[in-house]
């Protein structure tokens, strides 16, 4: 129950990392030296299975592997590129010119962008683990299989209203570096933002669960 609080909480401090938009630049500031040390105190907790990845290899673990690669990469970007642009916890960490280096703000906003479809995808290929400890936790297993039916058609609009978010915030643009500021959707009330955040992670989680179970799941590479 403890590692599932505490990856709620790794998933909320990415939300909120997310609606920087409207977070005081220092509490973002904060926020953010919080989340990195619970990447780290989150990989270290899952260490076995990272291990596990390189036993038996299979296109599965292939595939997760891959995953963890890139969400490693997203978090070796936004770490340095916000140490460099930090106004409040580190503002002599780096010279003036590095400070307002235009690259170093794009890769910043950026690659969090990045890191939400990557995000969605390793809830996806573990969604069958993180929905049994969640209906334990909540006590809701009879609750589940009784209206499976209908939870199912509301984790498929939650992802419609995800699909609607990457528009409105211009989520390709972000990714690609565009100097993107204010879009649609954070001319909305945070409330609305964040469940359009949300929604979009369960978008590219339900698509990744998909596709692993159609592709991936107890396929042998040899």
């Amino acid at each position: 129950m403890k590692k599932i609080l505490f990856d709620a909480i790794l998933f909320v401090l990415f939300v909120a990392e997310l609606s920087f938009y409207y977070l005081p630049k220092i509490l973002h500031e904060i926020l953010g030296v919080i989340m990195a040390a619970a990447i780290i105190v989150h990989v270290f907790i899952n260490r076995r299975r990272v291990v596990n990845l390189f036993r038996n290899i299979s296109p599965q673990k292939i595939f997760i592997t891959e995953v963890n690669i890139m969400l490693t990469i997203c978090v070796l970007l936004i770490i340095p590129t916000g140490i460099c642009m930090s106004n409040h916890l580190f503002p002599d960490a780096v010279s003036f010119a590095v400070h307002r280096n235009m690259t170093i703000h794009s890769l910043h906003v950026s690659a969090p962008y990045a890191m939400m479809i990557f995000v969605g995808m390793h809830i996806g290929l573990h969604w069958q683990e993180v929905r049994q400890k969640l209906l334990n936790f909540f006590g809701a297993e009879e609750f589940y299989n009784r209206r499976r039916n209908f939870l199912r058609v509301i984790v498929l609009f939650m992802s419609a209203i995800g699909v609607a978010g990457l528009f409105l915030n211009r989520f390709v643009d972000r990714v690609l570096m565009e100097h993107v500021f204010a879009t649609p959707a954070t001319d909305l009330p945070l409330v609305l933002f964040i469940l359009l955040i949300v929604c979009g992670i369960i978008f590219f989680a339900m698509v990744t669960y998909i596709l692993d179970k159609k592709f991936f799941r107890h396929r042998k590479l040899f």
